[in-house]
């Protein structure tokens, strides 16, 4: 199964920019996010709820953590 998704022209040009020979725009993007693919996320998680709600929290974690260093920044800067 396959999605469109939109995006500007300007951002398009810029993962074409960064697009390697051989990828596909798909590849591409994978490769810019950084992180992993989603066919090996779900080799680790697996079925278990249990794992995915870990990670859910993990992530959720992680974003506050990063919500307060930038707020953190800030002040520091005011």
């Amino acid at each position: 199964m396959t999605k469109t998704i939109r995006v500007s022209e300007r951002f398009h040009e810029v993962v074409k920019a960064h697009k390697r020979g051989d990828e596909t725009m798909e590849d591409a993007l994978r490769r810019l996010m950084g992180g992993p693919s989603p066919d090996a996320l779900a080799e680790i998680i697996g079925e278990s709820d249990e794992t995915a709600a870990e990670m859910r929290e993990a992530i959720k974690q992680k974003r506050d953590r990063g919500r307060e260093r930038r707020a953190d920044i800030r002040e520091r800067f005011e």
